[in-house]
């Protein structure tokens, strides 16, 4: 029947089945299309809040109005929030998400932005499938740069002769060194790259952490530090290899080396390093700077003054401030640090400098045991400066570090006297106890009697004197002056040692008394003569031994490479990271 033949026939089923899909089909044609077009809003807004970021840390003090002007000129639609400034460690051993520390605007250690760019991007056909008009997009980014200084400030040991580098050395490493002027010059021109040290530390000393700069907070051997040492000179070597036979018991904190970079930073702080020379005399001097300790080491002073019979000389250094290296490399705030130092000298003299003490008045054995003493040197990294347009490369804040309270803000100080052996550094000038400094003998005569003949008198002395001021004052280093390789600055309080001997000499300043030996009896026609030399001994020393003991004082400095408050700041390195984007 044509009924049955019409529910049989199966032409048309397509166009039936199209039709009731068309619906769905026209559908996710329109889901999509607005999908498409969502993931290219997702990319252009986190494109421009990449750029929104970037500009933010290109000036972190000016972040708000640099990520604000950057996503006008980008993205106006949208908005930026949850900026904030912090510190990113580029860290391995620490997970993603703990890499980023939010801080306040300007706080010491910010090196990272991270923003969000929100936005409502339209949709289009998939309207038909819900009421909403829109669909709220965000992009997140965040953008680092680390930007340190490397420097060195003089050390008070820092230009030491051969000879006293050598017994300094011998003394801290137990060995026998002998090092010829040349022989520091080769060592002074052998120059290694501190990352490539670190890096080889780290594996001799089998210290493999995630965070490689871990190695900068570790103590090492001193055997391995100077296995340490590769890519040397022939020379270099050769004149090294003797010191290599310390004993492996011997160990130094890295941070004698290169101190104030945050190991925390992980590969941004071995980055640096990898961009730090040292010179290998320099690491030399390191040593002797972190083991020395209270310890004092002899000084060959070949001082050659009118009326100097004998010269000793001895360098004590205070123990140096924790993470204060012989190099200092970090950001913001890192100081380095040079120890007090004290300069213990005895000096004999001829006695007849002091000119004619009166009739029958003899001196004797003129010696005058000096300290000189002087405050440490610091400096303190005020600012780095990264942005291209920014004519200021580093500025640093320098002074010496004040004396004893009661030398006020002294940069030294002399004394004649004697301290206890144990006196540390620095002095209390309250130890300061009488020295013998000079002996005499007399022979009075007397009518129609015999003559007195009286020894076992001494004369006893103690005089101090504080020496200069301590000023702080910046120091600053242009982009223009690193290009030309214009590095170094000096500063201080200038020549504060010319008028110190006799100011210490001054009667103002010196007790004196006389002594004599135990169970001497002390006649009474001997005491006028005896009045009179006292009354004589202030003026005769600060006139006779002035000048000897200057000249004294002037030679045994420029041994230990010291000038009296003076520092001499070297900036070896302007480290700024590119601009980039972290996770």
């Amino acid at each position: 029947m044509p009924t049955d033949r019409f529910l049989r026939a199966e032409e048309g089923h397509v166009a039936v089945i199209t039709a009731l899909l068309m619906t769905v089909l026209l559908g996710f044609t329109a889901l999509g299309v607005d999908t498409a077009a969502l993931y290219r809003e997702k990319a252009a807004l986190q494109a421009a809040s990449d750029l929104a970021a970037l500009s933010a840390m290109g000036a972190p003090e000016a972040a708000e109005e640099r990520a604000e002007a950057a996503r006008a000129r980008n993205r106006p639609e949208a908005t930026v929030s949850a900026l904030a400034q912090g510190r990113y460690l580029r860290n391995p051993a620490l997970a993603p998400e703990d890499r980023f520390t939010p801080l306040a605007g300007g706080a010491p250690g910010v090196n990272a932005v991270s923003l969000s760019l929100d936005r409502e991007a339209p949709l289009h056909f998939a309207r038909i499938f819900t009421e909403a008009s829109s669909v709220p997009l965000t992009a997140s980014a965040m953008a680092s740069r680390t930007g340190a200084a490397s420097f060195t400030l003089t050390s008070h040991i820092a230009r030491l002769q051969a000879a006293a580098l050598s017994d300094a050395l011998s003394a801290v490493l137990g060995l026998d060194v002998a090092l010829s002027v040349a022989e520091m010059q080769v060592l002074a021109g052998a120059e290694v790259s501190t990352g490539a040290l670190l890096s080889e530390l780290a594996r001799l000393s089998d210290l493999a952490p995630r965070n490689p700069a871990e190695v900068l907070d570790a103590e090492v051997t001193v055997q391995a530090l100077f296995a340490a040492l590769h890519g040397l000179s022939p020379e270099a070597a050769e004149t090294l290899a003797p010191l290599t036979a310390v004993s492996g018991a011997l160990t130094m904190p890295v941070a004698g080396v290169i101190a104030g970079i945050d190991p925390a930073l992980g590969l941004t702080a071995m980055d640096f390093a990898g961009e730090v020379k040292v010179s290998t005399l320099d690491i030399l001097r390191a040593v002797v700077v972190a083991r020395i300790g209270p310890d004092s080491i002899a000084l060959e002073v070949a001082a050659e003054v009118p009326g100097l019979l004998g010269l000793e000389t001895r360098l004590t250094l205070g123990e140096a401030p924790a993470q204060s290296g012989w190099i200092a490399l970090g950001e913001e705030g890192v100081t380095l640090h040079r120890a007090a130092a004290r300069l213990k000298l005895d000096v004999a003299l001829a006695p007849d400098l002091l000119g004619n003490l009166g009739a029958g008045v003899t001196a004797s054995n003129l010696s005058l045991p000096l300290y000189l003493e002087l405050a440490g040197a610091t400096a303190t990294l005020d600012e780095i400066a990264c942005a291209a347009d920014d004519p200021l490369a580093a500025r640093f804040i320098t002074a010496p570090t004040p004396l004893h309270p009661l030398n006020g803000t002294s940069i030294a100080a002399l004394y004649l006297g004697t301290l206890p052996a144990d006196a540390p550094l620095p002095v209390d000038p309250a130890t300061l106890d009488f020295a013998r400094i000079l002996d005499l003998s007399l022979v009075i005569d007397l009518p129609l009697l015999p003559a007195i003949e009286l020894g076992g008198l001494s004369v006893e002395a103690r005089s101090d004197l504080a020496i200069g001021a301590s000023r702080v004052e910046t120091v600053s280093h242009s982009r223009a002056q690193v290009a030309a390789g214009d590095r170094v600055r000096h500063f201080g309080s200038g020549e504060v040692l010319d008028t110190a001997v006799s100011g210490l000499l001054d009667s103002a300043n010196t007790e004196i008394r006389l002594r004599s030996q135990p169970g001497l009896v002390i006649p009474a026609q001997a005491l006028p003569v005896i009045d009179s030399v006292m009354a004589l001994l202030p003026a005769r020393l600060l006139s006779g031994l002035t000048s000897p003991l200057d000249a004294v004082l002037d030679q045994t400095l420029a041994t230990a490479g010291i000038s009296l408050g003076e520092g001499a700041l070297t900036l070896t390195g302007h480290h700024c990271e590119l601009l980039r984007l972290v996770h």
